[in-house]
């Protein structure tokens, strides 16, 4: 049996609710309200009754922003033939408490006989909706300016269709407009630069496989131009589908081309730098050689005390000379992450008071009072860098020493203990000196307090660069405590690992004994000539010399030798491009080492490459040679005994 709807059944349904209002209208000033549903009190606020009775004037209560908009609409509909319907664009209305509400209006206009028109309609409160949409635009408007301020392209890609989208930032990042981007992952893929797509998509597989989360990839994308833009990718999985396959992931790509062109300038640079360094350490090196060679060769012979001091002055100068071209490879080094390193157990005290040896008596002769003070309880065996250690221990004193006139210099170390196998050595180095304005910096390369004639002598401004450097490669800290006109306090603190019941391992440095070797040298240059042949000659050696490469090959046509000393460095034919060939020649191979003033370490991998068996670097000493020496002759026993297995 069918229950017919009446008047009364769809006027009792629509006022059980409170979100639709029923309402007719008549198209005349005000639109008065001619009926409006029960519920309309729920609505706006206002009894029933005082809408139609015209106590309130429907069209007052829209918002003046929305009346213009509200009534060109209406005033189209009433335009329209009779039956006619329109939806209004949500407006909103003026609430009996004062607050806006918004509304969906849908009307429909109805014209009777006398052709009056009648706005017959009803109105939704979508109050609650549309404060979320203005909350996700005023979302989007924020992500937006924000997205515009900070240049960042955008795109959304659908996996599982390939649907790719993009906006107009990144068409513009790789000068295209938007309507000209074929929306496929493919047209993408495609300007990927080649030897970045396998890693590219590797890091893309990650993310979606949950191996990684998040994605992101610093790579290359052709621009319209043809050229390479470097860019960072990152996105993220959003949305998948019910089976957990993703359907939406979107991301953001910033550009990284000046950036990257900032890195590769710098690289430039420190390489044009390390090239510079090199030939200047080369140039410096070669004639330093020669010095120190010569000189070291004055010291075995007969001298007069006069003659002595003056052989000992040039020594010094030289060695003040090597000791800075050093200190400037070391920051080269350090700056590129190449100082390395070498542990071993030794003795903080026997460091210390080498280091006290060393200078107590140019101490002592400039006047001044010189003290060491080592603490009972520094562990005998610590796990430690020697060399780096005993470098920054002397880089203070000798800066102590430089700035000092009158007074005394101190040097103090003591144990902070942690644990029994842990703590660190805290090393004082105090003095009596000028002080120090700036503490900060005195840190930086090239930098001294006092410039002008007025300076103190001597000093490059490299040693408190080069101390620092140090410090941070030992996992330590350092301070300076000055007054100026007063004097100054470098404490460094250092930490270490006992050894307990190992022992102190300070090697002493002595001539091996060496079986007669015959040896031929490879050097254009005579001085240098001259000096290795008295050192090899001395070490008992039996002794060729060549200028150059030719002369050495055409010896090798008809004699053998067993270990061969060849400068890097030669005209025409290098020392490295001697070695392949002589490496590819049917002769008795020699050991070969490489003498040459370039002290870095690409130099170095580059001779071993070519072929060299060993590296030596200008200026040597008598000890290195023969040290070469005997790696050779190890070496050579090393094979024997295979052979004999």
């Amino acid at each position: 049996m069918k229950t017919p709807i009446s008047n009364d059944n769809l006027a009792a349904l629509l006022n059980a609710g409170t979100r639709l209002s029923l309402f007719i209208w008549e198209d005349a000033p005000g639109w008065p309200v001619l009926f409006v549903s029960d519920n309309v009190e729920a609505l706006l606020g206002y009894p029933k009754d005082q809408l139609m009775n015209c106590d309130i004037e429907y069209q007052s209560l829209v918002h003046e922003e929305d009346l213009p908009r509200v009534l060109k609409e209406v005033n189209g509909l009433t335009s329209l033939e009779s039956g006619e319907s329109i939806i209004h664009e949500d407006y909103r209305l003026k609430h009996a408490k004062g607050h806006d509400i918004w509304v969906s209006d849908t009307t429909v206009v109805i014209t009777d006989d006398d052709g009056v028109n009648y706005l017959y309609g009803y109105l939704i409160d979508i109050t609650e909706r549309k404060q979320l949409e203005l909350a996700l635009e005023t979302e989007r408007n924020r992500l937006k300016l924000l997205l515009d301020a900070t240049r960042l392209g955008t795109w959304e890609w659908n996996p599982q269709t390939g649907v790719t989208l993009y906006n107009e930032r990144w068409a513009q990042m790789f000068g295209w407009e938007l309507h000209e981007l074929e929306a496929h992952v493919a047209n993408w893929s495609s300007i990927l630069h080649p030897d970045d797509y396998e890693q590219v998509w590797e890091s893309i597989k990650n993310h979606l496989d949950g191996v990684t989360p998040y994605y992101e990839s610093e790579h290359r994308i052709r621009h319209r131009n043809g050229s390479w833009v470097y860019v960072l990718d990152r996105g993220k999985v959003i949305e998948h589908d019910e089976n957990g396959r993703a359907t939406r992931f979107t991301g953001t790509v910033t550009d990284l081309t000046e950036q990257k062109q900032s890195e590769l300038d710098a690289k430039r640079a420190a390489h044009a730098k390390n090239v510079f360094l090199a030939n200047m350490s080369h140039e410096i090196r070669t004639p330093l050689h020669g010095i120190l060679g010569v000189t070291s060769v004055l010291e075995a012979s007969e001298l007069n005390s006069k003659q002595r001091d003056l052989v000992e002055t040039i020594k010094d100068s030289g060695d003040y000379l090597l000791t800075t071209l050093n200190d400037i490879l070391d920051l080269t080094k350090a700056e590129e992450g190449q100082l390395k390193l070498v542990l071993g157990s030794h003795s903080p005290k026997k460091v210390l008071e080498h280091i006290a040896h060393l200078f107590e008596k140019p101490i002592v002769d400039k006047g001044l009072k010189f003290t060491l003070n080592i603490a009972p309880d520094i562990p005998e065996v610590t796990q430690m860098d020697q060399s780096r250690t005993a470098q920054v221990v002397s880089n203070l004193v000798n800066n102590a020493m430089k700035f000092t006139e009158t007074g005394e210099i101190s040097l103090s170390a003591s144990w902070d203990r942690e644990s029994d196998f842990v703590g660190e050595l805290i090393i004082e180095v105090k003095d009596t000196g000028v002080g120090i304005e700036n503490t900060q910096r005195i840190w930086q390369l090239f930098e001294q307090e006092k410039y002008g004639l007025n300076r103190p002598k001597g000093g490059s401004g490299l040693g408190l660069a080069i101390v620092r450097s140090l410090v941070q490669l030992l996992d330590g800290t350092i301070r300076v405590d000055s007054v100026p006109g007063e004097g100054s306090c470098f404490t460094v603190v250092l930490p270490m690992r006992t050894q307990t019941g190992a022992s102190a391992h300070t090697p002493k440095r002595e001539l091996p004994s060496l079986a007669t070797h015959r040896v031929l040298v490879v050097d254009d240059n005579r001085v240098n000539q001259l000096i290795i042949k008295e050192m090899l000659m001395s070490l008992g050696q039996k002794v060729e010399i060549v200028s150059n490469a030719e002369k050495a090959f055409k010896l090798f046509g008809t004699h053998s030798y067993d270990a061969l000393f060849m400068d890097v460095h030669m005209p025409n034919i290098d020392g490295m491009q001697a070695t392949q060939k002589l490496r590819g020649m049917h002769i008795k191979q020699p050991y070969i080492v490489a003498l040459t003033a370039d002290a870095f370490p690409e130099t170095r991998k580059q001779a071993m490459d070519a072929g060299m068996d060993d590296y030596v670097t200008k200026p040597f000493v008598k000890m290195d040679i023969a040290e070469a020496l005997k790696r050779f002759e190890e070496r050579q026993n090393s094979h024997t005994h295979k052979r004999l297995r």
